[in-house]
C-alpha cells in the first residue's frame, strides 16, 4: 500500500500538535501547584511590588516576641514618651468609622498599596518606634503586619494587643 507523502505529513504535524498541547497543560498544572507560581501575564514593577508585598503579609518569614507586645498601659506610656508611629492594621473600613487619634491604616487586607501609599510616612519613621495595632483579642492582623514591616527592615515595631477593643473599652480619644 502506497501513502501519500501528504498524509504523512498531516498525520504527524497531528502528533506533534497533540504533544505541544499536552506539555503546554501539564506545564500550567505544574506552575498552578508550585509553591511559588510564575505570573502568567504582564505585570508593571509596580504591580508586581504590591503583590510580592501581599504575600509577605501572608507568609511572614518571623516571629513575634513577648518583648515586641505591649498591653494598654504600656502603649500610652510609649505614646506620651517616644512618639511612636501608630499604624491600624485593620480594614480601611473599620479605620474610618474610629481610630486612634493619629494612626495611620496600613491594612493587612491591602498591604501592598497601603504600604506604598505610606512609603514616605513609613521612610521616615525607619528609626522611629512604630506600634502596630488590630480589632484586639484574637485578631492577628497586627502580628502579621508587624512581622512584614520587621522582615522589610524595621527595627523597632511593637504590637499593642489590646488593639482598638481596649482603647475603646478604657474610654480614650477617638478619631473619625
Amino acid at each position: 500500500m502506497n501513502v501519500s507523502p501528504t498524509r504523512v505529513f498531516s498525520s504527524q504535524l497531528a502528533e506533534v500538535a497533540a504533544l505541544a498541547a499536552l506539555s503546554l497543560l501539564l506545564g500550567f498544572a505544574l506552575n498552578r501547584l508550585s509553591g511559588r507560581p510564575l505570573v502568567l501575564t504582564y505585570q508593571t514593577p509596580e504591580q508586581r511590588l504590591v503583590r510580592q508585598l501581599g504575600e509577605l503579609v501572608k507568609n511572614p518569614p518571623f516571629k513575634l516576641m513577648g518583648s515586641q507586645t505591649l498591653g494598654l498601659e504600656q502603649f500610652r506610656r510609649v505614646l506620651a514618651k517616644q512618639r511612636p508611629l501608630v499604624l491600624d492594621a485593620r480594614a480601611a473600613s473599620f479605620y474610618r468609622e474610629g481610630h486612634i487619634p493619629g494612626a495611620f491604616n496600613l491594612s493587612r487586607e491591602n498591604f501592598g498599596p497601603d504600604y506604598q501609599r505610606l512609603s514616605a510616612t513609613l521612610g521616615a519613621a525607619r528609626d522611629r518606634p512604630i506600634v502596630v495595632y488590630c480589632s484586639g483579642g484574637s485578631c492577628h492582623d497586627s502580628k502579621l503586619v508587624a512581622g512584614a514591616l520587621l522582615s522589610l527592615g524595621f527595627a523597632n515595631v511593637r504590637v499593642f494587643t489590646g488593639g482598638w477593643e481596649a482603647w475603646q473599652d478604657a474610654r480614650l480619644p477617638v478619631s473619625r
